[in-house]
C-alpha cells in the first residue's frame, strides 16, 4: 500500500486544483450574468430617465361614487369624504416604477406617485368604515368592503372583513374565494394567506367547526 501513496496523493492534489478551476470558472460565469442583469437595468433606467413627459390619460383619474355608498356620518371619522375629495389614479395593473417613468416620463413620477397614495388611503378609510359598521349592520359594511376589493384593495382586513360578514349571514363563502383567486395580487402570498382565513371561516367548504 506504501508504494501508492505517491499516486494517491496526486490523484488528490489533481482533483482540489480540478474543483477550484470549476469554481472559478462557475464564479465568472455568475459574475458575467450578474454583469449583463446589472447593464440592462442600468440601460433600461437611462433610457426611462430620458423618456419624454406624457399626459395623463384621462380615464386613468378615479372620481369615487359616494352615492353607491351608506350615508356618511357628519363627523367623518375615518374622513372618507376627504379622502375623496382629492385627485386619484387607478391603474388598470400595477405598473413599476421603471414603467411609469418609461410611459409618462420621470417629470411625472412625483405627481402620479402622489395620486396613486390618495388612491390607497381612500381604500383603507372605505375599510375602516366597514370594519366599524361590521357589528351593527351587515349588509352596509359588506357594501363597502365589496366596494374596496372591486377597486383592486389588497388589503388583507378588507378581505376579512368580507369573510367574516360572509360567514355571519351564511353567503357563499365560496364564492368569495373564487372571485380572491381571480383577483391580481402583487404578492402572492398575501393572497394565500386571504384564500386559507375564507377557508377556514365558519360555514366555508372543509372549515373546522
Amino acid at each position: 500500500m506504501e508504494h501508492l501513496m505517491p499516486f494517491v496523493n496526486i490523484l488528490l492534489i489533481l482533483l482540489s486544483v480540478g474543483a477550484i478551476f470549476f469554481l472559478i470558472i462557475k464564479s465568472g460565469i455568475h459574475s458575467k450574468k450578474s454583469d449583463d442583469i446589472k447593464r440592462r437595468f442600468l440601460e433600461e433606467e437611462d433610457a426611462a430617465n430620458s423618456a419624454r413627459k406624457k399626459e395623463i390619460e384621462p380615464e386613468l383619474y378615479y372620481t369615487a361614487n359616494l352615492t353607491a355608498l351608506p350615508p356618511i356620518s357628519a363627523d367623518d371619522p375615518h374622513q372618507v369624504m376627504r379622502c375623496a375629495a382629492r385627485p386619484m389614479i387607478r391603474f388598470p395593473k400595477p405598473m413599476t416604477n421603471l414603467e411609469i417613468k418609461k410611459t409618462y416620463g420621470p417629470s411625472q413620477m412625483d405627481i402620479i406617485a402622489q395620486y396613486e397614495e390618495n388612491f390607497s388611503e381612500y381604500l383603507k378609510a372605505l375599510t375602516k368604515w366597514a370594519a366599524e359598521l361590521k357589528d351593527e349592520n351587515h349588509d352596509e359594511a359588506l357594501t363597502i368592503v365589496e366596494t374596496v376589493i372591486s377597486l383592486g384593495g389588497e388589503f388583507r382586513n378588507a378581505y376579512k372583513l368580507a369573510a367574516d360578514i360572509y360567514a355571519a349571514t351564511g353567503r357563499n363563502l365560496s364564492e368569495l374565494a373564487s372571485r380572491t383567486e381571480e383577483n391580481h395580487f402583487s404578492d402572492p402570498i398575501v393572497k394565500q394567506q386571504i384564500l386559507d382565513y375564507i377557508s377556514g371561516a365558519p360555514g366555508a367548504p372543509g372549515a373546522q367547526r
